[in-house]
């Protein structure tokens, strides 16, 4: 009996944790195989993998966010505009003040980090083409549309479909967002430990993992301790509000933040953070709305792991951290979390259009902030379903509503 519940419970550890596993089995097979100084032909192989890999998820990209902006706001359908609009602007706000605060203490902090061992020119040679020369020619996949037009068109087409009530539409927005859910989880991220895999080849022959693993080391502890404070933030302004100790509240979060970090699922937190919401004093009616909608929309914890991430890698690689770059970057990775797709791993894969376009991130920069994402992604993930209830405090106090 003993050895059926062992068995059992390894069973959901590794179904849980499998994404993870796989790309840390991937980093670690990359880095003993670059390292053994493989002759260029095996080095082309994996870069025109890499390669191709690379062009698929450009390609998904805009598809994933047309399917799951559209479907989103189509179906967002309540009797009560205000609690849906004041939950959507708080998300959306507290994602913003995340991303800036993250932003700014970075671009403060990090050069400490960095500084004394690894020199930034010298190391933005890592993540380029250039270190793995390869006779293969790339096959371009051309995506149907660039990301910004991906937004507008979702937008359009979710409030259009909102408004008219075009049940028609719809359903069609409805099968192509399945579609695409299917792409996402059995394509896409079957495939991320082998994009990953492929770059981090080329990292370690490049003889320089070694100082990108020792200085990023020092953000995942900068990204832990900020997620801790940033939940502080968040509840001790939805303690203000309502008028409640932010500590207390924080306490009653305890099982939830459990649940979330071993679960790595927003989706399957919910029925806990309801409970939680409720003990907190939020009305029955306001947690079932608010807090499943705020595990789609809401992701504090990822874009604080993104920017964290994203900062970090720009100063190894070297690139000019300018405001007139980052602030509409800032502005539209919170567009983009609103859209990401609810799978793990979804809040990076959403952030990948925007990497390239706006920072010209290569492929190789692109594996490490996926992979970096996805080292900490429990921490994010936990961080986010503690924060809708902070939200669902705050909306609840604006909107003494028994019924929706």
């Amino acid at each position: 009996m003993l050895l059926r519940c062992f068995n059992l419970s390894i069973k959901n550890i590794f179904k849980s944790y499998f994404l993870l596993i796989a790309v840390l089995f991937s980093i670690i097979l990359g880095i003993l195989i670059g390292s053994s100084n493989p002759p260029n032909f095996i080095l082309n192989i994996f870069s025109a993998i890499g390669s191709l890999i690379s062009e698929i998820i450009n390609f998904c990209v805009p598809l994933i966010i047309i399917a799951f902006v559209a479907q989103g706001i189509a179906s967002l359908e309540t009797s009560s505009g205000k609690i849906l609009g004041l939950t959507l602007s708080l998300s959306y706000f507290f994602m913003i003040i995340a991303a800036t605060i993250t932003f700014v203490l970075a671009i403060n902090i990090f050069p400490n980090f960095f500084s004394s061992s690894v020199n930034f020119q010298e190391t933005g040679k890592i993540a380029t083409e250039s270190n793995v020369s390869s006779g293969i020619s790339k096959i371009e996949i051309k995506p149907i549309v660039e990301v910004i037009p991906a937004i507008l068109i979702s937008f359009i087409l979710g409030l259009g479909i909102s408004s008219l009530k075009a049940v028609n539409l719809k359903k069609i927005v409805n099968e192509f967002y399945k579609i695409i859910e299917i792409l996402v989880k059995k394509v896409i991220i079957s495939i991320l430990p082998f994009y990953v895999l492929t770059n981090f080849v080329k990292l370690s022959s490049s003889g320089k993992f070694e100082l990108i693993v020792g200085s990023l080391y020092k953000v995942f502890l900068f990204i832990i301790l900020l997620n801790s404070l940033w939940l502080l933030f968040q509840f001790t302004i939805a303690g203000l509000i309502s008028r409640k100790n932010p500590f207390v509240l924080l306490k009653n979060m305890l099982p939830v933040y459990l649940m979330a970090f071993a679960t790595q699922s927003s989706a399957a937190t919910i029925p806990v953070s309801i409970e939680a919401s409720r003990k907190n004093g939020v009305s029955d009616a306001i947690s079932n709305f608010v807090v499943p909608l705020c595990a789609t929309i809401h992701l504090s914890g990822a874009i604080i792991s993104i920017m964290s991430g994203t900062i970090a890698i720009m100063m190894l690689n070297g690139y000019e951290i300018s405001l007139s770059v980052m602030v509409p970057f800032v502005f539209m990775l919170g567009i983009m979390m609103v859209a990401a797709p609810g799978v793990p791993c979804g809040g990076i894969l959403a952030a990948v259009s925007l990497l390239v376009s706006f920072l010209n991130f290569s492929p190789s920069m692109i594996a490490i902030a996926i992979a970096f994402h996805m080292c900490q992604d429990n921490f994010g993930t936990a961080c986010n379903v503690c924060g809708d209830t902070a939200i669902s405090l705050i909306v609840d106090k604006f909107c003494k509503t028994k019924e929706l």
